[in-house]
């Protein structure tokens, strides 16, 4: 039962770090001296700057266990001396990106070891932030808010520190947790450069995610009902995408879901038709992230920070400018044919990789 308190804390903190950073950005950046170079430094901080994190995080986690839960408590507590401090907007920038990095990788990395390479529990994590950072985007500057929203994340914070306090340290004994995980890997091993092949395919495939999420524009989408509703398509989408892994495995369930969603988008002109793309395509999210999980299972920080670092490259573009033509039907289309090819590289070749995937996924039979 513990490790399903966490993931209910991580989730809902998930919905209130980022509802806090984004309400923060949008509602004290612009108009600032230098906006854009600020905006642009948060994401780096709060994106790329995880993989860096990760790697920290992975070694110190190998001399102190609590270390990931720590690092999740230290990013809440940032983010809520940003939120109510009234620092200056650079002081914010940086305590909010660091802040929102250490959250994420130090909760993200909790989950995956907890629960082993399934992918359902990281896309119920993963999912909730899309509400939050919708709900932080379209809510005005409301100083009632501002203290409900303080409160909230102040007693999440303090509820994550009872449960870091609660745990038992267990003495570290040369990654004991990990090395079934690793047999188990290396016995179907790949070569070197299949390997490499394989994460440099997942690692394109959140960049083209990240990218193409970020320049979907549909002419329906006019209202804050409907904004509502295309948000709650990206949170059902990760989170189905988990449950859906676990049961029908990685590879089917990316190259269904991106394959029936080209066909979708292709029409996403019609609400209909482009909700359910836009649902089935955020299905591969869970799928990317338990997968390199399950490459790396000594670093799971490191691999979660890889494709938040990835999401940071497929954004840039949009900083850009990108032209008209590519928020269409016909190019979303496209850009997803391109996501559906490297991930039936990334996962699904050769056809050996597939008895990893059932013997984490029988995982979701063993566990209590």
């Amino acid at each position: 039962m513990k490790r399903h308190r966490r993931l209910v804390w991580a989730s809902a903190s998930h919905f209130m770090i980022d509802f806090i950073c984004a309400w923060m950005i949008i509602n004290r950046i612009p108009g600032s001296e230098a906006w854009f170079v600020k905006m642009l430094i948060y994401n780096f901080l709060a994106f790329a700057g995880q993989l860096p994190a990760g790697i920290i995080l992975d070694r110190l986690a190998s001399e102190w266990k609590k270390a990931t839960s720590a690092a999740a408590s230290a990013g809440c507590l940032l983010c809520l001396a940003a939120f109510a401090s009234g620092a200056d907007s650079h002081t914010l920038v940086i305590t909010a990106g660091i802040g929102n990095a250490l959250f994420h990788v130090g909760s993200g990395a909790e989950i995956l070891k907890l629960y082993r390479g399934r992918a359902a529990e990281p896309g119920i994590f993963v999912s909730t932030g899309a509400f939050g950072i919708y709900a932080g985007s379209v809510i005005p500057m409301i100083n009632r808010l501002c203290v409900f929203a303080g409160v909230i994340l102040s007693a999440l914070l303090a509820y994550s520190i009872i449960l870091i306090l609660s745990e038992k340290e267990k003495p570290p004994a040369d990654r004991s947790e990990y090395h079934d995980n690793v047999r188990v890997r290396k016995k179907f091993s790949l070569s070197a450069v299949q390997e490499a092949m394989s994460v440099a395919c997942l690692i394109l495939v959140a960049a083209f995610r990240s990218f193409e999420g970020s320049v979907f524009a549909f002419p329906w989408n006019s209202s804050i009902y409907t904004g509502i509703a295309l948000t709650g398509a990206v949170f059902l989408g990760k989170m189905l995408g988990g449950f859906a892994s676990d049961r029908f495995g990685g590879c089917r369930t990316a190259t269904v879901s991106l394959a029936v969603s080209a066909l979708l988008l292709g029409m996403s002109d019609r609400m209909g038709a482009g909700l359910a793309g836009v649902l089935l395509f955020n299905m591969t999210m869970p799928v990317t992230l338990s997968t390199l999980y399950r490459k790396f299972p000594e670093y799971p920080a490191a691999s979660f920070g890889i494709l938040t670092f990835a999401l940071y490259l497929g954004v840039l573009p949009v900083f850009a400018g990108v032209p008209e033509w590519m928020r269409s039907p016909a190019s979303y289309t496209i850009l997803t044919v391109i996501s559906l090819v490297l991930i039936t590289v990334g996962l699904c070749f050769p056809l050996h990789r597939r008895k990893i995937n059932q013997l984490y996924t029988r995982n979701r039979r063993e566990m209590p």
